[in-house]
């Protein structure tokens, strides 16, 4: 069931405002993300945003921890 209070995760494009969806996982795989309403291309500079990704690269390993504690079966 999906909560509708939570939001899809992602950003608001600088250029044209529109939403951007995007995940955890893609932010730390992926070399940029694209606007899907002005084609707009957002790089990421790994190195400038280092402790950003540290600390997203956390909490992605923290939900994967949490669903895989969730879905236990002795």
């Amino acid at each position: 069931m999906i909560n509708n209070n939570q939001r899809q995760p992602g950003l608001n494009c600088p250029k044209c405002g529109h939403f951007i969806p995007t995940t955890i996982s893609e932010l730390l795989s992926a070399r940029g993300l694209r606007c899907p309403h002005c084609r707009l291309e957002l790089t990421i500079n790994r190195q400038e945003s280092k402790r950003a990704m540290e600390i997203l690269k956390n909490v992605d390993d923290a939900q994967k921890n949490l669903q895989k504690a969730s879905t236990f079966k002795p």
